[in-house]
């Protein structure tokens, strides 16, 4: 079965609700109001009575116009029939109709007369107010009877009877039998328009909540609900529109990093590709020497000469293959490493001092700058990876007697080395893993470092640095007017 929408599941509540109260408000007071109209009647007959009676005691039979304006006077204002009786004199009022003007009725409405024979009153047991002459009071369903003995103040005895009619309140319980069922049906009818008001009013938020949230749901980037109400609902709207604006930015930073993710994957396939061919090579090279040897094959039969060669080799490999690793391990993601504000002069001077070594040793002169100091914010560990590379790189590239400088300029470190400019097809390759453009300068046969470097230095460089979002660039440099010859220079820009 299907599950009822909002609207008309509110609009049945609210409906039924209103219904019920319809329904048991005319039910009390089609039940209560004639109690509420008798005791009222009740009470106000039994004052009336107090009253008269009092009021009787005061006066004087020798007064006869007294008397009757008294017994007038409350026979009209409380619509009540009056007989008094004393020392065979009787005043009798009757009221025979009811006013709905507020005003006294006249001579026309009612019935006066004066009576000096017995009168006796009919009730559910007959009173003969001649021989008994007894208080009571009695309610029946068509009108309340009481009477009452007293003595005047002349010490006369005196006797009052009360009659007033209860016919309104059966008369209004009639014209309620026929009113209430057109007083009921315009509630209902009241009770719908209102619980379709109601129900649109307080659904129509929601359903636009709803609405928008399926959108969202469809990550349709342009969804936003636009409930304006000062209530809980537009808290609502407005919650809902900050996590959806969260969720999207999530999103979008999870593409991101799955497309960084995939980028690494691929460079790191792209980087095994090329260290094995890198190895193959010279381990093909280096095994036919050896096999060459073994079999006494040609000038390799010199084998006291050529064994240090193959020594040589091995070192270059395990040389490359250290680098390799390095290479591999390196974490680009500096997540956990901490990022604090260094001042480069020191920085760049405490990783200068091995490369001074090697530069002295070589005979490649050194020439530094550091007068336009400067600090950034940067992984201590990641910058000084770059830095090495770059300053290994440079001394390594500079012929003897050449000039490595290093200096600062707008926020930047330079490292310039004299060498032969990279040509432009070269340089688009740079930054592949393995790559070395001049293969006569980047490879040795002897020496502490034999082969020269492995084309990784600028490779983990710039991997670094495009990690870091630091803008770099390198570019060749031509001689100019005192200088001797061009190179290369390599700019890191810690601004911008």
């Amino acid at each position: 079965m299907k599950k009822m929408k909002l609207f008309p599941k509110t609009f049945l509540y609210v409906f039924s609700l209103m219904a019920f109260i319809t329904l048991i408000s005319h039910g009390l007071f089609f039940f209560f109001m004639p109690i509420v109209y008798t005791g009222r009647k009740e009470a106000a007959f039994r004052e009336a009575k107090t009253r008269l009676t009092e009021e009787l005691r005061e006066v004087s039979w020798d007064s006869p116009d007294n008397m009757k304006e008294i017994v007038r006077k409350y026979a009209l204002q409380n619509q009540i029939s009056i007989f008094v009786s004393s020392s065979g004199q009787s005043y009798h009022y009757v009221v025979s109709s009811f006013p709905f003007d507020g005003s006294f009725p006249d001579s026309a409405t009612a019935a006066q007369g004066e009576f000096s024979s017995d009168w006796r009153v009919q009730i559910d047991d007959e009173i003969d107010w001649k021989e008994e002459q007894q208080d009571f009071y009695r309610k029946t369903d068509s009108k309340l009877i009481s009477g009452v003995g007293f003595q005047t103040g002349e010490g006369r005895p005196c006797y009052l009877v009360m009659s007033s009619t209860l016919q309104p309140v059966y008369e209004a319980k009639s014209a309620e039998v026929i009113l209430l069922p057109f007083t009921l049906l315009l509630s209902l009818v009241l009770s719908v328009l209102f619980a379709l008001l109601y129900s649109k009013k307080i659904t129509r938020p929601l359903t636009e909540i709803s609405k928008t949230t399926e959108r969202m749901k469809s990550l349709d980037k342009s969804a936003l609900c636009r409930v304006g109400t000062g209530d809980e609902i537009g808290v609502l709207s407005h919650n809902i529109n900050e996590l959806y604006e969260s969720l999207l930015a999530s999103m979008e930073n999870i593409r991101k990093e799955s497309m960084r993710v995939s980028e690494a994957e691929a460079a790191k396939i792209d980087f095994l590709r090329a260290a094995s061919h890198e190895l193959k090579t010279p381990v093909t090279a280096l095994c036919g020497m050896l096999d060459n040897m073994i079999m006494g094959i040609g000038r390799y039969k010199d084998w006291e000469t050529y064994l240090p060669v193959c020594r040589d080799m091995a070192l270059r490999f395990g040389v490359m293959i250290q680098e390799i690793l390095d290479a591999s391990k390196l974490d680009l993601t500096f997540a956990g490493e901490p990022v604090e504000e260094t001042a480069l002069h020191g920085f760049v001077e405490k990783l200068l001092v091995p490369h001074l070594l090697i530069a002295k040793s070589k005979g490649v002169f050194v020439d530094t700058d550091f007068s336009d100091d400067f600090s950034a914010k940067f992984p201590g560990d990641a910058m000084e990876k770059v830095l090495n590379n770059l300053l290994s790189n440079a001394v390594k590239y500079t012929a003897p007697q050449g000039t490595v400088r290093i200096y600062f300029a707008r926020k930047s470190i330079v490292v310039e080395n004299e060498c032969s400019p990279i040509p432009p097809e070269s340089l688009s390759r740079i930054f592949e893993p393995f790559y070395r453009p001049d293969f006569s300068r980047s490879r040795g046969d002897t020496g502490e470092n034999p082969g020269g470097g492995n084309g990784l230095g600028l490779y983990i460089a710039a991997k670094i640095l495009n990690a870091l979002e630091y803008k770099f660039s390198f570019e060749p440099f031509f001689p100019l007017d005192g200088e001797k010859k061009g190179g290369m220079r390599f700019t890191i820009f810690f601004c911008g």
